[in-house]
């Protein structure tokens, strides 16, 4: 890809099967800490053409002078006229998981024959990711035999709540607000990870922004927002940092950087009151890089003590 990104592609001439998309990750995988060097040597024996012209190739592709954002990271594509609803489980739990793009693509490949002019096209589909994809989703309980069991509904209810939560109005929000911290600050201040969409915890919708070193994660130590009430007005925001680590806590509370937030036990939090238009998001957004620029680099700190 132009930003440098493999693109390991795992290509089925009729059915995934149900570990086509195992296969692929392991490729991936095994291109993950592949050089410079060994790319353009494959690119030259794959093409037929000297190392020198591999190096320019990429080069323009990646409109770039030098090769350093070439394998910054991978990405997979699923091609078939199939997919196993093994393979479709698999790809949006591991998409859910994976921060900003998604980290597989599932592509439909349906041949058709025009009798008229006797010739054969292939009909090009995506279907993962695209809005509604919880109808490819296996659920406990949704029917699919996965060793015995009768059908609790469970599936079906964990789908509707997947589609929800995704079409809910919070959902592009608190991307909105996510954008605007990611775009306006880098380095290792910048959060690397961030929710898919907005989740529902009780009587509010929560999205969190995190880092991929420890000790942040998901649910042990993050950055939230939580919105409370559904209506496009009169909500209220409280920006959290959170963490399931006493220790850390008990650090950060001891040396004053949490003395204008409001402390819990496991979380510094803020709260703020608005309608869900743009001058909102950006006031969240706001109080949020200020929460992030003064407790990261404690964070950090602690866990270099540590």
């Amino acid at each position: 890809m132009p930003d440098g990104r493999l693109v390991i592609i795992e290509l089925k001439r009729d059915d995934t099967g149900a570990d086509a998309h195992w296969q692929a990750i392991k490729y991936a995988s095994y291109l993950n800490d592949a050089t410079h060097e060994y790319i353009v040597r494959m690119l030259a024996k794959h093409e037929d053409i000297t190392q020198d012209e591999a190096v320019e190739r990429l080069l323009q592709h990646l409109g770039t002078d030098d090769l350093n954002a070439l394998n910054n990271d991978q990405r997979i594509i699923l091609a078939s006229h199939r997919f196993a609803p093994q393979v479709t489980s698999a790809v949006l739990w591991l998409n859910e998981k994976v921060p900003g793009d998604d980290l597989i693509t599932c592509i439909q490949l349906t041949p058709h024959h025009d009798a008229s002019s006797n010739s054969l096209y292939i009909q090009v589909n995506t279907i993962i990711p695209v809005p509604g994809t919880e109808d490819l989703r296996i659920g406990i309980g949704d029917g699919q035999d996965l060793g015995g069991g009768n059908n609790s509904g469970l599936g079906e209810a964990l789908r509707k709540t997947f589609a929800e939560s995704i079409r809910h109005p919070t959902t592009p929000f608190l991307r909105g607000v996510a954008d605007i911290v990611q775009a306006d600050m880098s380095g290792e201040f910048r959060p690397n990870r961030r929710s898919k969409w907005a989740g529902r915890g009780g009587d509010h919708r929560y999205y969190h922004l995190w880092y991929s070193r420890p000790p942040w994660g998901n649910w042990t130590t993050s950055y939230r927002v939580n919105l409370h009430g559904d209506e496009m007005s009169s909500c209220s925001a409280v920006v959290h940092f959170a963490t399931d680590r006493s220790e850390l806590m008990d650090n950060l509370r001891n040396s004053n950087i949490l003395n204008e937030y409001e402390i819990g036990d496991s979380k510094a939090s803020i709260s703020l009151n608005g309608d869900l238009d743009a001058s909102f998001a950006g006031e969240i957004a706001g109080t949020l890089k200020h929460m992030i620029r003064s407790i990261t680099p404690a964070v950090d700190e602690f866990m270099n003590e540590e």
